[in-house]
């Protein structure tokens, strides 16, 4: 699990770090927009820590730290685990296609549930796709879709969601809401059973279908200086009955909790 929470803490704190406008409260005679482009641009390295649960039947719950890094570039990013290319770019809009690190995986020594340490390992793979961002003074709208290209799952995962950045005497805060499409390919690698798998465990054969889980989130952001800023992040994921009713999953939250300081070169 240790690999998931660093992996996990880095795409969320590089992201919400880079990517949320929580310095776009620009002075008079700066439009929202100029300072939106202002906040993404440049260089930022940080530490972060972060705790993770897990909906794999009693496997242990994991922390960690690590460095951050991010870049955001008029032609190239780096945003956590998430690299990529900017297809069009305008003050309020951005297509772009895009790599990533899926962290997701299942490790069965990790379990201490005897069925659950007789199951096959699940392994984190790469990620290739497509995102948009739209962003207005009356929030955020983000869109993802990709797909496994290493060929584990050869599933395919959607996401949106909606942020609204608003400033509350000091801190910046940005709660997010949004939706996880996951497809059949996906949700039968990771929490599926099959035949082979039951014999050897006990539980019962599981194939489960594409579902929607939806998520919410909220980050607070300080900015102690004009370099260095700290933030603090949660985010809770609910997980669809499809998913759920696997007999590999006890839980139907999934909670990550973040603290980090980064600092804008």
């Amino acid at each position: 699990m240790l690999k998931y929470a660093r992996a996990a803490l880095f795409c969320l704190a590089c992201s919400l770090a880079l990517t949320i406008p929580a310095r776009a409260e620009g002075g008079q005679g700066t439009s929202f927009f100029d300072s939106i482009n202002a906040v993404l641009s440049g260089f930022d390295v940080g530490l972060g820590g972060t705790i993770i649960t897990s909906e794999y039947k009693d496997t242990r719950l994991a922390g960690s730290t690590l460095p951050l890094l991010g870049y955001e570039g008029e032609y190239f990013y780096l945003r956590g685990v998430s690299g990529g290319l900017h297809l069009y770019r305008t003050s309020w809009f951005e297509f772009n296609a895009q790599v990533s690190y899926l962290p997701q995986h299942f490790y069965a020594d990790n379990s201490d549930d005897w069925a659950m340490r007789r199951l096959d390992d699940r392994y984190s793979s790469m990620l290739a796709g497509l995102n948009t961002r739209i962003t207005t003074p009356y929030g955020i709208v983000a869109a993802t879709v990709s797909t496994d290209v290493l060929g584990y799952s050869n599933g395919v995962i959607a996401d949106a969601s909606y942020s609204y950045p608003f400033r509350l005497a000091r801190v910046a805060l940005i709660p997010t809401v949004g939706l996880q499409w996951t497809d059949a390919n996906y949700n039968d690698y990771y929490y599926g059973i099959k035949a082979s798998e039951s014999r050897q465990s006990g539980l019962r054969e599981y194939a489960p279908e594409s579902c929607l889980s939806p998520y919410a989130g909220l980050t607070a952001r300080l900015q102690f200086t004009d370099h260095v800023s700290g933030f603090a992040s949660a985010r809770a994921l609910f997980l669809n009955q499809e998913i759920t009713d696997s007999p590999m999953v006890d839980t139907g939250e999934k909670y990550s909790f973040s603290l980090g300081v980064m600092y804008k070169f």
